[in-house]
């Protein structure tokens, strides 16, 4: 298989795993479990599990230059646990809709970052593609009704914080794989970011040790599904596609999401979240077949 469509379809099944983070999230939330300790565990037990598993295959693979830990480092406090906290802290502060929509902002970051740092081409697809994905999110997520909408200053400029933060992870993992294994990639960061949440969820929340067997069976598929396999499938094919179409890819993240809330959660799909959903894949589409 040529490696523009091994990238795309590993990068494209990152984002469909990312997307199950909403559903199970949100029924572990609704468990009386804090936002901040699902995603401390979902991190946690993600890093552990691909640890193993890697350092099974191979022992030597957590060995890197020295000078190259700040770049993980980076990465995984701001790209992994940033990003998923500032998300967080959006939904407390504005409704979860415009939190949605402030997060998928993240390819217009990637664009311009790739363009300065990795001196990927700024196309007019690619520009009209981004375009096209911010307003299917748009209508996905009900950004036109206008009881879903809540917003503080505050809250939009976390939110757009969140998308800043996942545009910084995708360009540091970009760089990083010039000279370190994707593994190696993946399990540094989502260790550093696990870390930063586990340090600030110990000092400021109170974090429960023992579950009921339906809530652990979650945590781990939490764990597994949208973390440990959606971001090493999402480094395997970034090596592979440009950092602003793999941007794009991702989206298919909010394609999942609808599809289980839909399936798993019973919640109602309207018209124009079904026209947003035709909308982001159409620009996926239309950015691989150039």
């Amino acid at each position: 298989m040529e490696k523009r469509k091994l990238g795309f379809i590993l990068v494209f099944l990152a984002g469909v795993c990312w997307g199950s983070a909403g559903v199970l999230g949100k029924i572990l939330m609704e468990s009386g479990l804090q936002p901040e300790v699902v995603a401390m565990y979902r991190l946690i037990l993600g890093f552990l599990v691909l640890t193993l598993v890697f350092l099974v295959l191979n022992p030597t693979i957590l060995r890197v230059k020295f000078e190259r830990i700040p770049y993980l480092m980076l990465g995984g406090i701001i790209g992994v646990a940033g990003g998923i906290s500032a998300y967080f802290y959006a939904v407390k502060l504005i409704s979860a809709s415009v939190a949605v929509i402030l997060l998928y902002t993240y390819p217009v970051f990637v664009l311009i970052f790739a363009k300065i740092f990795v001196k990927e081409k700024l196309t007019i697809r690619k520009i009209f593609s981004v375009i096209l994905v911010i307003f299917g999110c748009f209508l996905v997520v009900k950004g036109y009704n206008l009881t879903y909408l809540r917003l503080t200053g505050l809250g939009m400029f976390i939110g757009l914080t969140s998308a800043l933060a996942y545009a910084v992870y995708m360009i540091i993992s970009k760089v990083m794989l010039k000279d370190i294994d994707e593994p190696t990639i993946v399990i540094y960061t989502l260790g550093f970011g696990a870390l930063t949440l586990a340090t600030f969820n110990l000092i400021f929340n109170q974090v429960p040790f023992f579950f009921e067997t339906q809530t652990l069976f979650l945590i781990f598929l939490i764990a597994i599904i949208p973390t440990s396999l959606a971001f090493t499938l999402f480094i395997f094919g970034l090596k592979l596609v440009e950092t602003g179409k793999a941007s794009i890819y991702t989206t298919s993240e909010i394609l999942s999401a609808l599809i289980l809330a839909f399936i798993i959660l019973g919640e109602r799909l309207e018209f124009p979240q079904i026209f947003g959903a035709i909308i982001v894949f159409s620009s996926i589409v239309m950015i691989y077949w150039k």
